[in-house]
C-alpha cells in the first residue's frame, strides 16, 4: 500500500447505520407496477480524536434516488414520512445482478469549482452526493463502505475540505475564498473534469474575536494527490481586494473523500491587495498592468536592492500622464524585469530633469513591449526612450525584442539615443529603433548614444528615421563606441544623419574617443567588433560651417580604431554621402569607396598607412535590396523575415 500523508489531517470514516437489509428477490412486481425501497446515510463523520465536527447529510424532501440496472435507469422519489437518516423510495423496478444507485440523481456530474457559503464557519451549503456501484441489491442499501462491501460493490462519496483561515487583524468582512494550483489537480465534479482552482463565494461572513475564518468545501468523489513541492495560493476576497499566500507542501498529501480533509493556514505571510490587475511582482507571478492607472505604481512597487517583475495585459495608452522614471535616483539599483507580453505603449512622454526616459536607469530587463508615439524631452545630459542609461556599473541590463517610436528632443547635454543615452553592461537584441532625434550636444545614436564601463553587445537591431546633431559624433546604431569589446554585428539603418563631423551609417566613432587623424593610430586598447552590418541610410550629411579638413567621416564608421575588427559590412550603392566642405575639396580622398575586411592582425588601410579615419565598407550591388544584401551575407531566417525588400524582425 502507498503510504501518503493527508492535508493536515484526515477525520476519521463513515459510522455504520443499522439496518435491516433484504436481499433482492426474484418475484419482482411487473413493470407497471411501483415498489418501495429503503434507503439509510451514514451517520455524523467525527474527527481522528473522536471530536464531533458538526457536520452531518439528513434525508430531504423532494430528494430522489437512481438506480440503473442491467437495461435501464429508474428514478425512485422520496416518501412521506422519512427521518434524517432512513427513508422510502418510490419507483418502477429494475432487472439485473447488479445495480448501481447514485443519490442525487445526477451526482456523476456534481459540479463543486464553485459554491457559496453563508457567515463563518457556516456549512449548510455542503451537497452530499455518493455512488454505490456493482452491488447485489437496491431494495434496501445504505451509503456506507461496510455495506457495498458486504454486497460485493464498492461505494464513492463526496469529501470535505475545511479551511481554518487565520487572516491580518485589518480583515473585517470575508467575501470569498479560493484555493488555487499551478497545475490542474481538482476535480471540477465527479467525473473527469481537472481544474487549478476551487472557488467559495462567501456572504454575510465576518472573522471570530481571534480574527480566523472557517471555510468549508465539498470535494469530489475522486482523490485528489497534492505533489511534493506543490504550491497552494489561498486567496481571500476582503471589502478592499484580495489578499494572497502561498502554501508549499514538502511532502506528498491526499484530499480523500468520503472525508473531512482539515487545511489551517497561519496568519503570516499574506499579501495584501494588489494595485494591479493580479500577481504578487514575482518572477512567478509578475505584477499585471491593465490600465493606466496600474502602471503608475510601478515608481511605489521598485524596492532597492529587490528585483520586482511586471507584465502587461493589455496594451496602454499613457496619454496625460506625467512620467518619472522609475530607477533615476543613485544607487539606481531598483531592479526590474518588464515584460510587454506582445503589448504597446501609447503616447508615453516624459521631461523628468534627471535621465528623461522610461525606466531611468534600466537595471535588468526589458522584452516583447512597443512604445509608439513616444516623446522625450531633456535639458541635461543622457536620454533616450528607454533609459537615460541602459545598466550601470554591477547593475547590467539586457533588451530583447522592444520596438521604439517617437521624437527625442535634447537642448543641452551630450549623449542621446533612440532607447539610450548610454549603454554600460547592456545587451541589445532583436530590437527597434524608428526616431527623429533633435539634439544640441555630441554622442547620440539610433540604438545608443555612447557605450561605458564594460561596453554594449547589440545585434540584429535596425533603425529608422533621423538625427539631427549641431554638434559632432552620430551614427545609425551607436554614436560613439570608447569601451574595449563593444559589439555590434547584424544590424541595419535606413536613419537620415546631419552632424558636424564624426558621422557613420552604424557607428559616428569606434576609437576610444581618440581624435581623427591621418597618422597610424594603434589605440591598443580597443577591440571592438563591427561586422556583418549594412549603412543603407537614406543620408549622412555634414553641417559644418568651416572648410578644413576633418578625418572622421564615414559609410559605415566615421573613425574606427587600428585594432578594431571590420567584417563584411555593407553600404548603399547609392548613398547620398554629404561630406563637410574641407574634405570635399580634397576630391577623392574621401569619396567612399571599397575597402577589405580588417582586425588587429590586418588593419585597415588608407592611402599608404594605417589609420583612424573612415570605414566604408563595400558598396551593394545597384539593383540589390537590403534584404538580398542580409540573405547574402547570412542573417538567419529564424530571426529575419527576408521576403520584403527591407528586413523585418520576427
Amino acid at each position: 500500500m502507498k503510504t501518503t500523508k493527508y492535508i493536515i489531517a484526515m477525520l476519521a470514516g463513515v459510522a455504520v447505520l443499522a439496518s435491516c437489509m433484504k436481499e433482492a428477490g426474484n418475484d419482482l412486481p411487473a413493470p407497471q407496477d411501483l415498489i418501495t425501497i429503503k434507503g439509510g446515510l451514514p451517520e455524523d463523520v467525527l474527527t481522528k480524536a473522536g471530536a464531533h465536527v458538526g457536520f452531518s447529510w439528513y434525508w430531504g424532501e423532494g430528494d430522489k434516488i437512481a438506480v440503473t440496472g442491467a437495461e435501464a435507469t429508474e428514478t425512485y422519489k422520496i416518501k412521506d414520512g422519512f427521518s434524517g437518516k432512513f427513508a422510502e423510495f418510490v419507483g418502477k423496478p429494475v432487472k439485473g445482478e447488479s445495480f448501481t444507485i447514485a443519490y442525487p440523481t445526477d451526482a456523476a456530474t456534481a459540479d463543486w469549482s464553485k459554491q457559496t457559503q453563508t457567515g463563518n464557519n457556516s456549512y449548510g451549503h455542503l451537497k452530499y452526493a455518493a455512488q454505490l456501484s456493482d452491488v447485489d441489491d437496491y431494495l434496501s442499501f445504505s451509503f456506507n463502505p461496510e455495506w457495498a462491501a458486504e454486497h460485493k460493490g464498492t461505494i464513492k462519496q463526496i469529501g470535505v475540505m475545511k479551511m481554518v483561515i487565520a487572516l491580518p487583524d485589518t480583515v473585517s468582512a470575508v467575501n470569498g475564498v479560493s484555493i488555487v494550483a499551478e497545475d490542474a489537480i481538482f476535480y471540477k465534479d465527479n467525473g473527469n473534469t481537472k481544474v487549478n482552482k476551487l472557488e467559495l463565494a462567501v456572504t454575510d461572513a465576518t472573522p471570530d474575536a481571534k480574527h480566523v475564518f472557517t471555510a468549508w468545501f465539498t470535494t469530489s468523489w475522486n482523490e485528489v494527490t497534492v505533489p511534493a513541492g506543490t504550491t497552494l495560493t489561498v486567496g481571500v476576497k476582503t471589502k478592499v481586494g484580495t489578499i494572497e499566500k502561498d502554501v508549499k507542501f514538502t511532502e506528498e498529501s491526499v484530499l480523500m473523500p468520503g472525508k473531512v480533509n482539515v487545511f489551517n493556514v497561519d496568519a503570516t505571510g499574506w499579501v495584501l491587495p494588489s494595485h494591479y490587475a493580479s500577481g504578487k511582482g514575482t518572477a512567478d507571478k509578475p505584477w499585471v498592468i491593465n490600465t493606466p492607472e496600474q502602471i503608475q505604481f510601478m515608481n511605489d512597487d521598485l524596492v532597492a536592492g529587490e528585483k520586482r517583475y511586471f507584465k502587461l495585459g493589455a496594451d496602454i495608452n499613457m496619454d496625460g500622464i506625467n512620467w518619472t522614471p522609475v530607477n533615476a535616483a543613485s544607487p539606481y539599483d531598483k531592479e526590474i524585469d518588464f515584460d510587454g507580453d506582445g503589448h504597446t505603449i501609447y503616447n508615453f512622454s516624459c521631461s523628468a530633469a534627471s535621465y528623461p526616459s522610461f525606466f531611468g536607469v534600466l537595471y535588468g530587463k526589458c522584452h516583447n513591449v512597443k512604445f509608439v508615439n513616444a516623446t522625450i524631452s531633456a535639458t541635461t545630459k543622457g536620454c533616450g526612450i528607454l533609459g537615460g542609461y541602459g545598466g550601470t556599473a554591477d547593475k547590467p541590463c539586457q533588451v530583447d525584442k522592444v520596438h521604439v517610436q517617437g521624437t527625442i528632443t535634447s537642448t543641452a547635454g551630450n549623449c542621446v539615443g533612440g532607447m539610450f543615452g548610454t549603454g554600460r553592461e547592456a545587451t541589445i537584441t532583436n530590437s527597434s529603433a524608428d526616431v527623429v532625434i533633435t539634439c544640441a550636444g555630441q554622442q547620440n545614436g539610433g540604438i545608443i548614444g555612447v557605450d561605458a564601463g564594460t561596453g554594449v553587445v547589440i545585434s540584429n537591431c535596425w533603425t529608422s528615421g533621423s538625427i539631427t546633431s549641431s554638434a559632432s559624433i552620430v551614427g545609425g546604431i551607436s554614436g560613439d563606441l570608447i569601451c574595449a569589446n563593444s559589439s555590434i554585428t547584424n544590424c541595419f539603418s535606413t536613419m537620415s544623419l546631419t552632424t558636424q563631423f564624426y558621422f557613420g551609417g552604424i557607428v559616428g566613432r569606434a576609437n576610444g574617443a581618440a581624435k581623427g587623424t591621418k597618422a597610424n593610430n594603434a589605440n591598443s586598447a580597443m577591440r571592438q567588433n563591427i561586422a556583418n552590418c549594412i549603412a543603407w541610410n537614406n543620408a549622412l550629411t555634414s553641417n559644418c560651417s568651416d572648410t578644413s579638413e576633418h578625418y572622421s567621416n564615414g559609410a559605415i564608421i566615421g573613425s574606427t580604431a587600428q585594432k578594431n575588427t571590420l567584417k563584411n559590412c555593407w553600404r548603399k550603392a547609392d548613398l547620398v554621402y554629404n561630406d563637410c566642405a574641407g574634405n570635399v575639396a580634397k576630391g577623392t580622398d574621401y569619396v567612399p569607396t571599397d575597402q577589405d575586411d580588417a582586425n588587429a592582425d590586418n588593419p585597415l588601410v588608407w592611402g599608404t598607412g594605417t589609420y583612424s579615419c573612415g570605414y566604408h565598407g563595400k558598396a551593394a550591388g545597384a539593383s540589390e535590396t537590403l534584404s538580398q544584401v542580409a540573405q547574402r551575407i547570412g542573417w538567419s531566417a529564424e530571426v529575419w523575415d527576408l521576403s520584403g525588400d527591407t528586413p523585418k524582425l520576427k
